[in-house]
């Protein structure tokens, strides 16, 4: 038995979801008893034969199915404000991120029957895999530059048209020396390169990786060097590849939310929209120079920074006369509801749109609904909204 291991990319981000195992001949799949195959701290939901293979299907709901532990809280949030100077590091109540090498062991609990009549004999020893396949993930190309890490999706570009660049910023959470961290935890960066997305709109997605030393943005509104770093590398991807200049998209949630706002600010003229999830940024400085920006932005009502910090930017965006269509919805609304709510949305006359989750909606059942699980719990909400990224895709720069 030859054992791969298979992930899958959710809402709530990279997971191993699946085992192949390959045997040396065609399998009689009726002689395979419902129980015959245990995967060692996981839960057998299912599996199916092809051939001379079995697959077997994994409850992405284990506790050992990420590859990436979820974000959270380890305790109060520290200051930001100090008198002098920058902090030294990162958040200090944010875990660090470690992404685990996808890998399973697996045994043959019972024995079966080949097509021929021959029998593949039970096993008390666990097979560990030989490799693991990464969908999506694996399409991304990992490259360095002044000491950033970036990942960058290279769509297929048969007749080498000009295509759209998505420029996605993670969290404070997954900062690390590991280049593929943002493209484990939740779906910011891998739901536009999943080939439903990209079937519909070939684009180029970017997504750097913050090292684990670099407090890149604070709640002074104050922001490392790096951030110029960062423009760096769009200009550079924008340069070598055939990207559309005029349509260059900005994303990101918390700390990448908070980027994407001083990106705008740094360089009004040069983004075509942003979607913008659970942050907030100067109110001031935004309305100075963003008032010509598109901008989507959406915050759990419950989240104790995002919510209120986007109230005051948005009311300053106000004041300097740029129209804001404000927008309270469930997050536990279903896919045509959501259609409808942004059908709704977009019906108005309006550059900023501002969408308000609910309550705690963002919060799953059962989860403790405390300001930090609305905040990381906006992320894998917002960017499984079709119509809010298909909104993002339909502006152009100017």
């Amino acid at each position: 038995m030859k054992v791969t291991c298979i992930t899958g990319n959710y809402p709530d981000g990279q997971k191993v979801c699946s085992a192949k195992l390959e045997y040396p001949a065609p399998i009689d799949a009726f002689s395979i008893p419902q129980d015959c195959f245990e995967v060692e701290n996981r839960t057998v939901v299912g599996f199916s034969v092809c051939g001379s293979s079995v697959i077997l299907d994994l409850d992405p709901n284990d506790e050992a199915a990420p590859l990436i532990p979820a974000p959270k809280r380890m305790g109060p949030p520290p200051s930001d404000r100090k008198p002098e100077g920058p902090p030294p590091g990162p958040p200090v109540n944010m875990p660090p991120t470690i992404r685990r090498a996808p890998a399973l062991r697996v045994r043959q609990k019972a024995e079966f029957r080949f097509a021929d009549g021959s029998v593949a004999p039970a096993s008390a020893d666990f097979a560990a895999s030989a490799k693991a396949v990464e969908p999506v993930v694996e399409q991304f190309r990992q490259y360095e530059y002044k000491g950033i890490n970036y990942n960058l999706f290279v769509p297929e570009n048969p007749s080498g048209e000009k295509l759209p660049l998505v420029f996605f910023l993670h969290d404070a959470g997954p900062c690390g020396d590991d280049p593929k961290l943002p493209l484990s935890q939740g779906n910011g960066a891998v739901t536009w390169a999943r080939p439903e997305w990209q079937a519909k709109h070939p684009c180029y997605v970017l997504a750097p990786g913050m090292r684990r030393g670099i407090r890149l943005t604070r709640d002074d509104f104050t922001f490392a060097d790096e951030m110029y770093i960062l423009k760096e590398i769009i200009d550079k991807v924008v340069a070598e590849n055939d990207v559309d200049a005029d349509r260059v998209y900005l994303t990101g949630q918390s700390m990448g939310c908070m980027s994407s706002c001083e990106l705008n600010i740094q360089w009004p003229e040069q983004f075509a929209a942003s979607m913008l999830v659970a942050g907030q940024w100067s109110p001031e400085r935004m309305a100075e120079n963003c008032t010509k920006s598109k901008f989507w932005i959406l915050v759990s009502q419950n989240d104790a920074k995002a919510f209120p910090g986007m109230n005051a930017v948005t009311a300053a965006l106000e004041e300097k006369g740029v129209k804001v269509g404000r927008y309270l919805w469930n997050a536990k609304s279903s896919k045509k509801e959501f259609d409808a709510l942004v059908k709704e949305a977009l019906a108005e006359n309006v550059q900023i749109r501002y969408t308000v989750f609910q309550g705690s909606s963002v919060v799953p059942a059962g989860r403790d609904a405390g300001p930090g699980a609305n905040h990381v719990c906006t992320w894998p909400v917002a960017y499984e909204i079709e119509g809010v990224k298909e909104w993002l895709f339909a502006q152009k720069r100017g």
